[in-house]
């Protein structure tokens, strides 16, 4: 069997702690070929490219399972003004990889470095890139290098505004909804199954910086996935087997989840590689 994890940073291979994510445990379990797309700070359009990175052949042949963390909707996809117009045909090409601080992953690390490798975009969350703080101007931040080529002091301040007065969590988890569900049918008329887990889709991080607006970090009411089979979802997500770490731990500053990209120590990867495993095994999913 040849297994797939795409999704944002709950889902990634830390480059200095390999082999304790929840896609090598369960790859382990059935003694199967892996691939790991998972990238911090990826969007649902981002993961959508991963996804699309796979079915155009360019990390070998087909898988013949994805597992599908999806992410939290207050993410963004920023264009890099000096480099080349974005390029669907491209797909995960498309997006820079190095985070130059914090995260590990650096340009490198991409999956078609030195082939077809060309970043036109950088995807980011709401709170990093306005440094959580929306008094800040550009370049203050602690992460603003990452966007040199993304924002002009008055494009960041535009961009801002548009945040605080524009937009809103409701409508953003319908589009990327729309998003997500296209890349699960691009997966079944290829013949690929999957299983998708909704993870952080309905809680929106960021939102505490629209002071003066309507909460929308929760849905009013839960989003649904219906339209997908049983054996396609999977509604417990790999941010789900947080609780264990305070539990062993009693504390993420007390963890070694702290220094690990995907922010979980084994413990919680083995936890949600269980439920993985089960799901699988329920389904008959592994060839």
């Amino acid at each position: 069997m040849k297994l797939a994890v795409v999704g944002c940073s709950w889902s990634s291979r830390d480059i200095e702690y390999p082999d304790i994510e929840f896609g090598q445990l369960v790859a382990d379990y059935y003694d199967a070929e892996y691939i790991n797309m998972g990238k911090p700070a990826c969007s649902n359009p981002g993961i959508a490219l991963q996804i699309d990175y796979l079915l155009d052949g360019k990390m070998g042949s087909l898988p013949d399972l994805v597992i599908i963390n999806a992410t939290t909707v207050t993410r963004t996809e920023l264009k890099l003004t000096s480099k080349r117009r974005f390029d669907p045909k491209a797909s995960w090409d498309n997006v820079q990889f190095d985070m130059m601080f914090g995260e590990k992953f650096r340009d490198e690390h991409a999956p078609g470095y030195g082939k077809g490798y060309d970043p036109s975009i950088v995807v980011d969350s709401f709170s990093t890139i306005f440094g959580e703080d929306m008094q800040k101007k550009f370049g203050d931040g602690y992460f603003h290098p990452r966007y040199e080529d993304a924002f002009t002091p008055k494009s960041y301040e535009a961009m801002k505004k548009w945040f605080l007065y524009f937009f809103d969590a409701d409508l953003e988890r319908y589009k990327q909804q729309m998003i997500l569900l296209g890349s699960c049918l691009k997966l079944k008329k290829k013949g690929v199954k999957f299983i998708f887990c909704p993870n952080t889709f309905d809680w929106a991080e960021d939102l505490y910086l629209q002071k003066d607006k309507p909460s929308t970090e929760n849905p009013e009411k839960a989003v649904t996935w219906e339209v997908l089979e049983a054996d396609e979802l999977l509604y417990s997500g790999i941010a789900e087997s947080l609780w264990l770490e305070d539990e062993v731990y009693g504390s993420h500053e007390k963890s070694p989840g702290q220094w690990i990209d995907n922010h979980l120590p084994v413990e919680c990867h083995m936890d949600f590689s269980y439920k993985v495993i089960s799901h699988i095994n329920r389904h008959n999913l592994a060839k």
